[in-house]
């Protein structure tokens, strides 16, 4: 995915034993899927396989290359390496994931600005990072990535604590990373469902029908290790704006009757007021003015700077009983203008044709009317029958397999200075998928190097909404510190790099390391390696165990290489 001014110019390929290897240009704001099909001599019996693309940034000096290789024998044969040295960004290992499941490379910045790329994490306070862009933009005009049923990381276990009634990780879990993490990959606006169990403990909840007498699903996450989890995050991660929309707030329990037997009480209202009041830096003292239409920076400013929670209930409550608490910075949901918009459908063709039609209905203008430029929530996940999602493919092998990796391909094509959606929210956010163990083993930044992307590049174009143009094109004074240290993937979680410095230092941070597919990082790898790539021992021929490949037009970079 190209989010930078420069056409991203193929100078070279070659490929050995691929059926087919299909790479090309990739011009300006637009992405492209390119295809490498592995040679299979036997049915099953893969052999070792080479490929390689390369790429120049036209009109600068920055090069990248992608690679596709195999680690025979190996649980995961087919990899994708993606070697930013040229740009100095390091290099990165994929495990494939699966037959026509794409790995992913979203690069934003330019010359001027410096670059990111989605192979490897930044700062935290990702959006602190872009005041100076999106600051004075109207928060319906920044885009975030978004985390549906975001509490949802987890299934309670109704016999110890909290409330289950046929719900499984298969059907009910929409998430693997808790809300902490879930903030660290990037994530910014929360689709938060909470409901008390059997009158008691507060927790997040995915069910059917939270009024119906008898609700299907799970609860997740605690309520309390939900506050504490974004506590610790805005401690460290200073100048963010995290939206929670608080959805349900019912009763979880057996055998009451639908609708209002489920309402929560004054007393249990107020209780949940008081948990939420545990929320550290909220957003406090807002105008008297739709919250959407505000400056992004009325909400990131707050708190000396440290960035606010802004909390909107959504849920039924009985009549009489307050639906927020203003003086407390907890908002009912009249405060915002919202277009959430549910495909609800089953298969990822019929999701992006509705979602991409409808986010091409709302013209981002500066309209005063709300509906035609709202705070557009694109709902970018599927939404299979129970029987499916229990007994046949997860919601996670939906979203990580199919829906989540179409966005890239599909959605951001369609998208433009004039559409494009205030929040992309998902399942499984920041994951990619282990295919032998059926769970999340890596950590992906594309959907956060994405919004980051279009904030950058999308919407800077578009002078209605922003004022100060695309930064990408311009000088820059000085650029945002990047306050907090530098992440990396290890251990299917992330990991502070032992460099943490609150120092100031160039936005993106560089990295001359590789990040292998297991996990490992090299921080500082041997001169002049590339992992997976050829040797060149003459212009014109590789050789590889023993054989022999003629190319049509040598590379001259094989032999400075090595």
């Amino acid at each position: 995915m190209n989010l930078t001014p420069y056409r991203f110019v193929k100078t070279y390929q070659h490929s050995y034993q691929f059926d087919a290897f299909d790479f090309d240009d990739i011009p300006s704001g637009k992405a492209r899927q390119n295809t490498m099909h592995y040679t299979e001599k036997v049915v099953g019996n893969e052999v070792d396989t080479n490929g390689e693309a390369y790429y120049q940034l036209e009109g600068t000096n920055k090069k990248f290359e992608i690679r596709g290789t195999t680690h025979i024998p190996d649980n995961y044969p087919r990899r994708t390496v993606v070697d930013l040295t040229g740009m100095g960004l390091g290099q990165r290992e994929y495990n494939d994931p699966e037959q026509e499941v794409p790995v992913t490379l979203v690069i934003t910045g330019s010359e001027e600005y410096g670059y990111i790329a989605s192979h490897k994490f930044g700062a935290n306070n990702w959006m602190h990072e872009l005041h100076d862009v999106i600051g004075d933009r109207q928060l319906r005009h920044v885009v975030m990535p978004g985390s549906h049923d975001a509490g949802m990381s987890m299934i309670g276990d109704s016999l110890k604590e909290g409330w289950n009634a046929l719900g499984t990780s298969s059907n009910s879990q929409n998430q693997d990373l808790n809300i902490y993490d879930q903030l660290r990959v990037g994530s910014r606006y929360f689709d938060l469902r909470v409901a008390s169990a059997y009158g008691g403990p507060f927790f997040a909840a995915h069910v059917n029908d939270e009024k119906s007498k008898t609700p299907v699903g799970a609860t997740g996450e605690k309520l309390d290790d939900i506050i504490a989890g974004i506590n610790k995050f805005m401690a460290e991660s200073p100048g963010e704006v995290v939206i929670l929309w608080v959805k349900y707030m019912v009763d979880l329990n057996s055998n009451v009757p639908a609708g209002a037997g489920r309402y929560w009480d004054e007393k249990k209202t107020q209780s949940f007021y008081s948990k939420m009041e545990g929320i550290k830096n909220r957003c406090t003292n807002l105008p008297d003015k739709k919250f959407d239409r505000l400056p992004a920076k009325t909400f990131m400013d707050q708190n000396n700077g440290g960035g606010c929670v802004l909390i909107i209930t959504d849920g039924t409550l009985s009549d009489g009983i307050s639906q927020d608490k203003p003086s407390s910075g907890i908002y009912y949901k009249s405060h915002m203008d919202r277009d959430d918009h549910w495909a609800e459908k089953e298969t990822v063709e019929d999701l992006a044709k509705n979602q991409v039609d409808h986010m091409l209905s709302k013209k981002r203008t500066n309209a005063d009317d709300s509906s035609a430029d709202p705070f557009l929530i694109m709902q970018w996940l599927v939404t299979p029958d129970a029987l499916t999602s229990t007994l046949d493919t997860s919601l996670g092998i939906f979203a990580m397999m199919y829906s989540n990796p179409a966005l890239y391909w599909n959605a951001f094509n369609a998208m433009s200075p004039d559409y494009w959606p205030t929040v992309i929210m998902q399942d499984y956010v920041g994951l990619v998928l282990n295919k032998e163990n059926k769970f999340p083993s890596d950590l992906s930044a594309e959907l956060r190097v994405l919004c980051m992307g279009l904030n950058l590049y999308m919407v800077s174009q578009n002078c209605k909404v922003s004022k100060r143009g695309n930064p990408l094109l311009k000088k820059q004074g000085g650029l945002q510190p990047a306050l907090a240290a530098g992440l990396a993937v290890n251990s299917n979680r992330l990991h502070q790099h032992s460099n943490a410095t609150s120092a100031a230092r160039p936005f993106p941070m560089k990295f001359h390391g590789v990040v292998y597919a297991n996990g490992t990082i090299d921080e500082a790898p041997r001169p002049k390696f590339h992992l997976g790539r050829c040797k060149t021992l003459k212009a014109g021929t590789i050789f590889m165990n023993g054989t022999k490949l003629e190319v049509d037009t040598p590379n001259p970079d094989f032999d400075a290489e090595f």
